[in-house]
């Protein structure tokens, strides 16, 4: 960490006395839900969040895991098939961007339920498309909504959980959203032998269907962000929300202890702040992570079967070699479960993309299907890890409350225009290439530059609270130091 001046902090400590303290347990709303333990509502709420975006998951699953099978009976063509993924992966970047307009000014509940109506009707009907323009319009609605629901649930969970144990219950929102990739093949392992060759992809759609009833989550399991209405100045309804969770822990016998005063999210944020003083570097790193990580998600989890498939193997052999490689999707937010609250994220961070960065130029060396699989586990739960640690918690967290959705919003959308570009390039080079898997290089080279990026460019988060990295960085803006500082 760069060290600051003594003239750097006692200005960062001259904004901190102007700070007034809260009046009343209305203004201290972060104070009371930091206070609050891990208890049954942190868990519903994981569980609602986590089973919704399970769902959203296994739809990008089905992006690789169907796309062999449309051609076969010829749904899409090789020229088609780039078209399918890239539209609607722009149009998940669409929802990504609309997610911050709409989540930080109508709030944060209303549109997770309303993406999963969205997402529970369009997904299942693609299982009935008949012919290429059918398909291609329902999964750009499907990836719409997807589009508008990660970073929504992510910014949500965030806001909801207390600092000391944030790491934990994102990570297990986490397993749960990535655990979809091998339970995605292992349901089409069994499912499609044992259908007709149209039939099999359409159940792998109709099992969308089960996610709808999530979208009737009561208020109770599922509220309103008090964060969220602190920072647009409804206190009385975010100090009322506050006050449910804590009567409902009192009535299961939980005793509360008295809160720290903690400063209220930050008021009156606009766009001008993502990209002013201490707080650009930190949108600089969500815009490169989004770009790199996405990137690299969809050049290796979205094509892995077809570049299996395309070295010579048969259908069987390459969905079994899929099933066991996606299983690093559990395995990755296993590790960030036992390890995010323990260690500093952003050292985890550096680390793990610098291991992603070294298996992706080793995997392309292999041939036995034991090492392809072995190196590929270790390169998909590295990956995975990083999905848990960086996207699910580190990102959102190093965002202010009043902006958090648009500048997780922006960014997803920059990375999601970038990884839609991947499907020309990855179709060109399996085209020109002698060795399909050289491809995967390309995951090598991204996650090399977001080494960088996370130990130039990353404030420390482990053990603060939201509020304490939302007036770090905007201090550090005030006082004209840099975000790395005004985190620390």
């Amino acid at each position: 960490m760069i060290a600051r001046s003594a003239e750097e902090i006692d200005m960062h400590q001259r904004v901190e006395l102007r700070r007034p303290p809260p009046a009343d347990d209305r203004v201290n709303i972060a104070g009371r839900l930091e206070r609050l333990p891990p208890s049954r509502f942190h868990v519903l709420v994981c569980a609602v969040i986590g089973a919704a975006m399970f769902f959203d998951s296994y739809d990008l699953a089905l992006t690789g895991l169907v796309t062999p099978l449309l051609m076969k009976v010829g749904i899409i063509t090789e020229p088609t098939r780039a078209w399918l993924i890239s539209l609607s992966l722009f149009a998940a970047a669409l929802g990504s961007a609309l997610s911050g307009l709409i989540g930080d000014r109508y709030g944060r509940r209303r549109l997770f339920i309303a993406n999963i109506a969205i997402y529970g009707i369009a997904s299942p009907l693609c299982g009935f498309a008949q012919d290429y323009a059918m398909l291609l319009a329902l999964r750009m609605l499907t990836m719409f909504a997807l589009g508008m629901q990660i970073p929504t649930g992510f910014a949500y969970l965030n806001e909801m959980t207390p600092r000391l144990s944030r790491g934990r219950f994102q990570s297990v929102v986490a397993l749960l959203v990535n655990g979809s990739l091998p339970v995605g093949a292992l349901v089409a392992w069994l499912v499609v032998p044992n259908f007709a060759a149209d039939e099999g992809w359409r159940v792998l759609f109709l099992l969308s269907v089960l996610v709808l009833p999530l979208a009737f989550a009561p208020r109770a399991v599922l509220p309103e962000s008090p964060r969220w209405l602190a920072s647009v100045g409804r206190l009385t309804e975010a100090d009322q929300q506050v006050a449910a969770i804590e009567r409902s822990l009192e009535q299961h016998g939980v005793a509360l202890a008295p809160p720290d005063v903690l400063p209220p999210p930050a008021r009156d944020l606009g766009w001008r702040h993502l990209f002013s003083g201490g707080m650009r570097p930190r949108f600089v790193l969500a815009l490169l992570f989004q770009t790199c990580h996405l990137s690299a998600v969809f050049i290796f989890s979205g094509w892995l079967p077809t570049i299996i498939a395309a070295r010579g193997f048969d259908t069987a052999t390459t969905f079994a070699l899929s099933a066991v490689t996606f299983a690093g999707g559990l395995l990755g937010p296993m590790l960030a479960i036992a390890l995010s609250d323990r260690f500093e994220r952003r050292y985890q961070l550096v680390v793990a993309s610098l291991l992603g960065a070294v298996m992706g130029f080793v995997y392309p060396l292999q041939a036995a299907p034991l090492w392809l699989v072995s190196i590929g586990l270790a390169l998909t739960t590295t990956i995975y890890f990083i999905s848990a640690t960086g996207f699910a918690i580190y990102v959102p967290e190093i965002l202010p409350t009043g902006v958090r959705l648009r500048g997780m919003g922006t960014a997803t959308l920059v990375g999601r225009v970038s990884s839609a570009l991947t499907p020309f390039a990855v179709s060109a080079a399996l085209v020109r290439l002698d060795n399909p898997l050289l491809v995967v290089t390309g995951v090598g080279l991204l996650y090399g530059v977001l080494a960088m990026a996370f130990a130039l460019l990353g404030p420390d988060t482990a053990g603060r609270s939201l509020e304490a990295l939302e007036h770090g960085g905007l201090a550090a803006k005030s006082a004209g130091v840099s975000g790395q500082d005004g985190a620390s």
